[in-house]
């Protein structure tokens, strides 16, 4: 058993405590991993104020980097000292959707559901962990699966923003959306997401890339990154606006918000043959409207899951475009906080004046 200490979630609503918990030893296919950075990710805000329910008490945190620090049976692709990205996609490899590389809708998840439910105790009752990750804590038991290694010469808040908000925004652009050179994109919402969708953008080779959000600083670091229009939402017509700049709407739209109305201005926006791609949290009760005379002319929606990313194969592909330059990481940073302040941390990322809140350990 593994003493760590982590910051638990009891209540919705109400604030995390430090404090001791334990970990089980490695079983066959897991690693303990020691936490070195962690990203405070709106879905981990969606969760931690009751917008998706979970069973507490848990850890949060699903978007980590971390150093191998065992690892437990039949494990080979990993050894102990190993830097990694812990990403919460674990998959088997075997079934349908794997095997036609959709690893992130896997069907045969029962037995890495069954392991997460017996990983974690808390004041000695069993604990459900969370999204199989559980990286606000110093250390972390997880499926090897959920582990890719990364280069020496990327940092470790890099490569915990690559569990997660990055891969998330590239693959879904690069894998779901497939811009084209030349193309037009909007994308709504720029939070870590939505920018690593702008960037994905820029590389990918759109000439017009419009940025969306009622965040003047957060349009700012769009700007930064990629976009070559910005648009407050709250005080423009973001369709009017793209419609008209664009001279009759965009390629491709990514709707990175989670809400009713950016997911129909995503689809209203968009030119005829146009794609519109969802990878914001909707609630699951959430109704959208579409004008049907849109649809006539080859519009095209659907959602995704993290772009459906091949996390294996793709974030290895990413921690290269971060080396490189290609991919900017640090204009997304705009905090870091030692686990004993994660509060802090989380009132910050609440208050969406910045993009990422960071924990070190």
């Amino acid at each position: 058993m593994i003493k760590t200490r982590a910051a638990v979630l009891r209540q919705p609503r109400t604030p995390m405590t430090v404090e001791e918990i334990t970990l089980r030893d490695p079983g066959p296919g897991e690693v303990l991993v020691r936490t070195m950075s962690a990203g405070i990710c709106g879905t981990d805000l969606h969760f931690a104020d009751g917008t998706f329910p979970y069973p507490l008490p848990t850890v949060l945190g699903h978007e980590a980097a971390g150093i191998i620090a065992a690892t437990g049976p039949d494990v080979t692709r990993l050894a102990e000292g190993d830097r990694v990205v812990v990403c919460d996609q674990v998959f088997c490899g075997q079934c349908g959707p794997c095997l036609s590389g959709n690893m992130v809708y896997c069907t045969n998840t029962n037995a890495a559901k069954a392991r997460q439910r017996n990983r974690l105790t808390i004041d000695d009752d069993p604990a459900r962990q969370y999204l199989g990750v559980s990286a606000f804590s110093q250390a972390m038991l997880v499926d090897a699966s959920a582990c890719i290694p990364i280069p020496d010469q990327l940092s470790f808040p890099a490569a915990a923003l690559l569990a997660c908000c990055l891969t998330t925004g590239l693959a879904t652009v690069f894998n779901i959306s497939r811009a084209l050179p030349g193309s037009k994109v909007a994308v709504f919402g720029c939070g870590g997401v939505g920018l690593a969708a702008i960037q994905a953008a820029r590389i990918a080779g759109a000439t017009q890339i419009f940025a969306v959000d009622i965040h003047d600083q957060r349009l700012a670091i769009a700007q930064l990154v990629g976009a070559t229009h910005t648009i407050n939402a709250e005080h423009i017509d973001p369709v009017e606006a793209i419609t008209d700049i664009s001279g009759g709407g965009v390629d491709r739209s990514i709707e990175a918000v989670g809400t009713a109305v950016t997911t129909q201005q995503a689809f209203t926006v968009l030119a005829p043959t146009g794609i519109a791609t969802v990878v914001g949290m909707l609630p699951s009760d959430t109704e959208v409207t579409l004008p049907g005379r849109l649809l006539r002319h080859g519009r095209q929606i659907g959602g995704t899951v993290m772009g459906s990313v091949r996390s294996l194969a793709d974030i290895p592909r990413y921690a290269e475009l971060a080396l490189s330059g290609n991919l900017l990481v640090e204009p997304l940073i705009t905090s870091t906080t030692p686990l004993e302040q994660i509060e802090q941390a989380m009132t910050a990322a609440v208050s969406r004046s910045g993009i990422r809140a960071m924990i070190s350990f």
